[in-house]
């Protein structure tokens, strides 16, 4: 019976809310165009305490993951070893660019980070703002 409530613990832990993020500029903005969303690209870097923040805690609330997952391509790239185009690329972080899927600025890039409520609003007004384009 101790198995069973632990395997079920595990499952209902691996099925936390989790943004579906893609690993390359170039499978992000192909699929913003065949979707047609716009693309979030958050860029990190490792040892960086905001991003650790963001990733720990406000990346795992199920309204704002709920959120990203279906009104994004959410995009995830390392700094210093990405593949976005020369106009997105930054030393610092955390850094979210939000364009669509010609790279093109939808809004003013984000420095910094938010708490998920925060960042939940600011994603609805960016998304407001591309889909009444």
């Amino acid at each position: 019976m101790k198995k069973l409530l632990f395997i079920v613990l595990m499952a209902f832990t691996l099925n936390a809310a989790q943004i579906n993020w893609l690993y390359t500029y170039k499978e992000g903005s192909a699929l913003a165009a065949k979707e047609n969303k716009p693309m979030v690209v958050y860029m990190h870097r490792p040892g960086c305490e905001s991003c650790d923040f963001l990733e720990q805690k406000v990346f795992q609330d199920e309204n704002l993951t709920t959120y990203v997952n279906a009104h994004f391509v959410p995009v995830l790239l390392n700094v210093s070893k990405s593949d976005a185009p020369k106009h997105l690329i930054v030393k610092m972080s955390p850094v979210f660019h939000f364009v669509n899927a010609k790279g093109e600025f939808i809004e003013e890039t984000l420095y910094g980070g938010k708490n998920a409520k925060s960042f939940l609003k600011i994603l609805q007004e960016i998304e407001s703002k591309f889909t009444k384009k």
